[in-house]
């Protein structure tokens, strides 16, 4: 059972590395005139390319049998995974900024913790509860500190946000529930949830936007599409997803707000914009209560 604990939070953490490296690409992605939707297009076809032939061989060729109810339930998935949650977060990358964009979509733990209750009917510990309320703080202390606070932030952005929230919590959620029940592999949901948001995606940005952006796609464009398809979409929910096999979602959801100091760690190095000093506080807050959260969870494990 340690290990097994120990197993879900390394995944976790491996989620949130694999994320963190998302924002500011998608934010240097945004300026060079290509649509976040296509990026996203791209990421669900590569992913359920290389599932599908990673699934045949590795379980033969059944593998794509699954009930109705289960199919259902993929339908869901894929709405609020490829949808909501990765579409709705990256668009956001482009009208706010890093920090901003961040910030905002992690507030979900205690929008994790809340639902675990009704959904897998799972208690968050005093200490993970604590901790939720301690990032919301470093978020208080990262955002609010700078100059304009929430009147800075574009409306847009903060819808787009809302939807990411929205999604990121409600696909950790569903995950769990059908996960800790073995009704399902890791590896299959990562097939059909990008399978089902993709087609969805696919099917609205043809209808309502067209595909002109695509003629912005460089050679640097296309590079950082591989690292949104296979880093951040195929390992990132991939680790997820395994992840939320082993431990509660409220503890993932703890875990992948760390999301937020590897953001600010690599945007130097993506964008030459550096962190103030308002949001390295709000990172080390962070930090700080995540680390609490793991070590009493593990401690009692």
């Amino acid at each position: 059972m340690k290990n097994n604990y120990t197993r879900g939070v390394m995944m976790a953490l491996g989620t949130a590395v694999l994320w963190g490296g998302m924002s500011p690409l998608a934010k240097f992605i945004g300026t060079q005139g290509v649509s976040m939707v296509s990026v996203m297009c791209y990421r669900a076809v590569l992913v359920v390319i290389l599932m599908s032939l990673y699934l045949r061989y590795s379980l033969g060729p059944g593998w794509y049998r699954i009930g109705r109810s289960l199919m259902r339930t993929y339908v869901f998935l894929g709405f609020l995974t490829v949808v909501m949650n990765a579409c709705g977060f990256m668009v956001s990358c482009f009208y706010l900024t890093v920090p901003q964009a961040l910030m905002l979509h992690y507030t979900f733990p205690l929008v994790t913790m809340a639902g675990s209750y009704f959904i897998t009917h799972e208690k968050p510990s005093k200490m993970q509860i604590a901790a939720g309320f301690m990032i919301v703080g470093g978020l208080y202390v990262g955002f609010m500190g700078q100059e304009g606070g929430m009147f800075s932030v574009s409306p847009a952005g903060l819808l787009w946000a809302l939807a990411s929230l929205i999604g990121l919590s409600g696909q950790t959620l569903v995950s769990r529930r059908i996960l800790m029940g073995g009704a399902t592999n890791p590896l299959i949901q990562l097939f059909y949830v990008h399978l089902f948001g993709g087609a969805m995606l696919i099917a609205g940005k043809s209808v309502l936007m067209g595909w002109g952006d695509l003629r912005a796609i460089d050679g640097a464009v296309f590079a950082l599409m591989q690292y949104s398809a296979l880093g951040a979409g195929l390992l990132g929910f991939g680790f997820m997803f395994n992840a939320l096999k082993r431990i509660p979602a409220s503890l993932v959801s703890l875990i992948c707000t760390l999301e937020l100091v590897f953001a600010l760690i690599i945007t130097p190095l993506v964008l030459g914009l550096y962190p103030t000093g308002y949001e390295l506080a709000g990172c080390a807050i962070i930090m700080a209560a995540v680390a609490c959260a793991t070590v009493q969870k593990k401690a009692v494990k």
